[in-house]
């Protein structure tokens, strides 16, 4: 009996130890979920200031642009998950590597220029590459799923074919909101 409760006291020692070096700290929160996946505060947060980046605008963090972004990376899912059940080819990083040497060389005159503005809007050159290259996978996407190459299909018709898919997949996927963090 001594042993046991010796044992079990080494093990409250042991355990006590071990709590007082585990702080308890949210590192993130889960925003939207579509589907089985989730959008986290942090991928809104980025979002906003890849977008703002990319804009040369100020980053607006209120409670619509949140709103407004998280509902573009609910349709950008959605996208992702049909490219993934489809096969559907990602565009080549080559062409994402031409856009972002084509952006430093338009908006920025050096090289220091380009990594302060990074440092300013909280983001890195790969985030920005990888940001890059999802949106030329989802032009490609749009191009090979609703232009099908047919000389009748103008631009006009294709955004219309690929915006009545996106509402169509919105409704049949289950997407919930956690509004306190949209906020």
């Amino acid at each position: 009996m001594r042993n046991g409760v010796r044992s079990l006291g080494i093990a409250l020692i042991v355990f006590a130890a071990a709590g007082l070096s585990v702080r308890a700290e949210i590192v993130d929160r889960i925003s939207v979920v579509v589907g089985n996946r989730a959008i986290k505060k942090s991928d809104i947060d980025r979002e906003i200031r890849i977008v703002s980046f990319l804009n040369s605008t100020t980053p607006d963090a209120s409670p619509q642009a949140r709103k407004a972004v998280a509902s573009r990376l609910i349709d950008q899912m959605l996208i992702r998950r049909e490219i993934q059940t489809t096969g559907a080819a990602p565009a080549a990083m080559t062409d994402a590597e031409r856009l972002l040497e084509q952006i430093r060389k338009e908006r920025f005159p050096s090289d220091a220029k380009f990594h302060e503005a990074l440092a300013q809007y909280q983001i890195t050159e790969p985030e920005l590459k990888s940001a890059l290259l999802w949106q030329l996978t989802v032009l490609r996407f749009i191009s090979q799923r609703f232009g099908g190459g047919a000389a009748s299909n103008n631009q006009t018709e294709v955004n219309q074919q690929f915006e009545a898919w996106l509402d169509q997949v919105r409704k049949d996927t289950r997407i919930d909101y956690r509004e306190d963090d949209l906020r």
